[in-house]
Protein backbone atom coordinates (compact mmCIF):
# COMPACT_ATOMS: atom_id res chain seq x y z
CA UNK A 1 0.00 0.00 0.00
CA UNK A 2 2.74 2.58 0.82
CA UNK A 3 4.39 1.86 -2.54
CA UNK A 4 1.18 2.82 -4.37
CA UNK A 5 0.94 6.05 -2.39
CA UNK A 6 4.52 6.93 -3.35
CA UNK A 7 3.82 6.24 -7.04
CA UNK A 8 0.75 8.50 -6.96
CA UNK A 9 2.67 11.25 -5.13
CA UNK A 10 5.48 11.17 -7.69
CA UNK A 11 3.02 11.22 -10.60
CA UNK A 12 1.15 14.16 -9.07
CA UNK A 13 4.40 16.07 -8.58
CA UNK A 14 5.34 15.62 -12.24
CA UNK A 15 1.85 16.63 -13.40
CA UNK A 16 1.94 19.79 -11.25
CA UNK A 17 5.41 20.71 -12.52
CA UNK A 18 4.42 20.22 -16.17
CA UNK A 19 1.31 22.38 -15.75
CA UNK A 20 3.31 25.19 -14.09
CA UNK A 21 5.86 25.30 -16.88
CA UNK A 22 3.36 25.24 -19.74
CA UNK A 23 1.02 27.89 -18.27
CA UNK A 24 3.68 30.59 -18.34
CA UNK A 25 5.15 32.08 -21.50
CA UNK A 26 7.76 34.83 -21.66
CA UNK A 27 7.58 36.88 -24.84
CA UNK A 28 9.38 39.92 -26.19
CA UNK A 29 7.82 43.22 -25.11
CA UNK A 30 7.07 46.10 -27.50
CA UNK A 31 5.96 49.72 -27.13
CA UNK A 32 3.18 50.90 -29.50
CA UNK A 33 4.21 53.92 -31.57
CA UNK A 34 0.80 54.76 -33.03
CA UNK A 35 -1.74 53.30 -35.47
CA UNK A 36 -0.06 51.63 -38.44
CA UNK A 37 3.44 52.35 -37.08
CA UNK A 38 5.94 49.60 -36.26
CA UNK A 39 6.12 48.85 -32.55
CA UNK A 40 9.39 49.66 -30.79
CA UNK A 41 11.13 46.56 -29.49
CA UNK A 42 12.46 46.56 -25.93
CA UNK A 43 15.24 44.52 -24.32
CA UNK A 44 12.79 42.90 -21.88
CA UNK A 45 10.47 39.92 -21.88
CA UNK A 46 7.23 39.66 -19.94
CA UNK A 47 4.67 36.99 -19.18
CA UNK A 48 1.41 36.35 -21.01
CA UNK A 49 -0.11 34.87 -17.83
CA UNK A 50 -1.97 37.21 -15.50
CA UNK A 51 0.33 38.46 -12.73
CA UNK A 52 0.27 41.24 -10.12
CA UNK A 53 1.73 43.97 -12.37
CA UNK A 54 1.42 45.04 -15.99
CA UNK A 55 4.58 44.94 -18.06
CA UNK A 56 6.25 48.33 -18.41
CA UNK A 57 9.44 49.63 -19.96
CA UNK A 58 10.74 53.11 -19.14
CA UNK A 59 7.38 54.07 -17.67
CA UNK A 60 5.27 52.94 -20.64
CA UNK A 61 3.04 49.89 -20.85
CA UNK A 62 4.60 47.21 -23.05
CA UNK A 63 2.70 44.66 -25.14
CA UNK A 64 3.34 41.42 -26.99
CA UNK A 65 2.77 40.96 -30.70
CA UNK A 66 -0.59 39.49 -31.69
CA UNK A 67 0.99 38.33 -34.96
CA UNK A 68 4.71 37.51 -34.93
CA UNK A 69 4.97 38.48 -38.61
CA UNK A 70 3.41 41.94 -38.10
CA UNK A 71 5.46 44.41 -36.03
CA UNK A 72 2.49 46.79 -35.94
CA UNK A 73 0.37 44.28 -33.98
CA UNK A 74 1.59 44.93 -30.42
CA UNK A 75 -1.69 44.54 -28.56
CA UNK A 76 -1.31 41.48 -26.32
CA UNK A 77 -1.38 42.40 -22.62
CA UNK A 78 1.77 41.35 -20.77
CA UNK A 79 2.49 41.04 -17.05
CA UNK A 80 5.33 40.70 -14.55
CA UNK A 81 5.73 39.87 -10.87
Amino acid sequence: MPAIAIVFAVAAAFATQAKTESSSALVDAYIPMGPGQPCQSTPIQCDTSLKANICTYQGQQAFGLANEDDVTSCSVNLYRD
